[in-house]
């Protein structure tokens, strides 16, 4: 089996997106590239993850040409392998239903900096896209170019996608964003929340990215 450590952190990041209320049934997408060969690994179309194992991922060139696996990927591998392509430095893409930061999507408000810990996650607000069904031109492109050089998007009335340099960014950007967008709720319904302005964001990312933790 090609790539089966990655293939088996696809899977387990999956599980755990499921752990943090992010999916639920077989909702939301997990994909990962390989650093050395740029293929892709991606999570099926359709099945609950709990019935899934390390071999039912699926391998996939970066234009979408099977390698391995038995089922059909993600109906969203076109928009993954679009963002991939466009930021060579990412190697994770996850897409999540989670409530708070869909909401937002639904409303089509995109979601400022209003956290310390958001700062260092995303550097920059959240922007949402306008609805496009997955078999629309503008689904993949609307997207790709409103993340821009960011970490995350909300797709309009769908959910959030975030991107990493691997899965475990991904994974923390993903919780991070939708306990961001849970404050940011909240915090809306009591009174006027205060936003970062671009230098505070700027400063707590790149704090965060060189000198926070055990660097």
């Amino acid at each position: 089996m090609l790539y089966q450590s990655l293939r088996e952190e696809v899977l387990q990041t999956a599980l755990v997106l499921k752990k943090f209320n992010l999916v639920w049934m077989a909702g939301g997408s997990v994909c990962a590239r390989v650093p050395e060969s740029g293929d892709v690994i991606v999570t099926p179309s359709g099945l609950p993850y709990e019935d899934l194992s390390a071999a039912d991922m699926i391998v996939t060139t970066i234009d979408m040409k099977i390698i391995e696996g038995k089922y059909k990927p993600s109906v969203a591998l076109n928009l993954w392998t679009a963002i991939l392509k466009a930021r060579p430095e990412i190697h994770a893409v996850l897409h999540t239903h989670s409530v708070y930061a869909t909401a937002f999507s639904v409303t089509g408000e995109s979601i400022p900096i209003i956290t310390e810990t958001m700062a260092d996650w995303f550097r920059k607000p959240i922007p949402v896209t306008n609805y496009a069904h997955v078999e629309d031109p503008r689904f993949v492109s609307e997207p790709v170019e409103k993340l821009g050089d960011g970490f995350a998007v909300l797709l309009g009335r769908h959910g959030p996608i975030v991107i990493g340099k691997n899965l475990k960014d991904s994974l923390e950007r993903a919780v991070t964003l939708e306990e961001a967008a849970k404050v940011y709720a909240v915090a809306k319904s009591i009174g006027l929340p205060q936003v970062f302005s671009e230098k505070e964001m700027r400063e707590s990312f790149d704090f965060y990215v060189t000198r926070y933790g055990q660097k």
